[in-house]
């Protein structure tokens, strides 16, 4: 479950993400979600994403991934897709890898207490 809120809104679920940079740390998005898979929801703006069956799921996190990497390239980064963390990486493998990828890139920007959460499994 995810929904959209304003930064100053009172925090009901247990995630938060800005996201839709427009440069120099500035993010006209930003969501709460229960879980990971909630935050790509969001992302994508795609409840149904969060039933889908994990075929559905991948192909919708590659699909996002080729738009990173589109506007990667226009800012003249390399970035690639893979099933595992790396250096300029979109991690598709599942939804946390997913999502704390495109933090390392600065696409999402995850609030802090997030980045020290255990992984889900």
């Amino acid at each position: 479950m995810y929904r959209l809120v304003n930064p100053s809104d009172r925090q009901e679920l247990s995630l938060r993400m800005l996201f839709h940079p427009v440069g120099e740390g500035v993010y006209l998005r930003a969501c709460e979600a229960d879980g990971f898979r909630g935050l790509v929801a969001a992302l994508l703006d795609a409840p149904s994403y969060e039933s889908a069956d994990p075929e559905t799921r991948l192909v919708e996190r590659l699909r996002l991934a080729d738009d990173v990497m589109l506007l990667a390239q226009l800012q003249d980064r390399q970035v690639r897709v893979a099933d595992r963390d790396g250096v300029e990486t979109i991690n598709v493998s599942t939804d946390e890898p997913f999502i704390r990828s495109l933090d390392r890139l600065g696409v999402v920007s995850l609030e802090p207490p997030v980045l020290g959460l255990e992984r889900e499994r």
